[in-house]
């Protein structure tokens, strides 16, 4: 088992930013662009819920 590398120290990978994804996404209707905005704030909801979990 000497040929085992050490495992490494834990640290948080930072999430996507709301840039890259808005870079890609062109030609949004007005109707696009609401469902968009309620689909990030439930699933920022879901983030805010899990979060306090993960801190140290």
């Amino acid at each position: 088992m000497a040929d085992l590398r050490p495992i490494g120290v834990p640290f948080d990978a930072p999430g996507p930013t709301g840039v890259a994804i808005r870079d890609r996404l062109g030609h949004l209707t007005t109707e696009d662009e609401q469902v968009l905005r309620l689909i990030g704030a439930h699933l920022g909801s879901l983030g805010r819920e899990v979060q306090p979990t993960h801190r140290r």
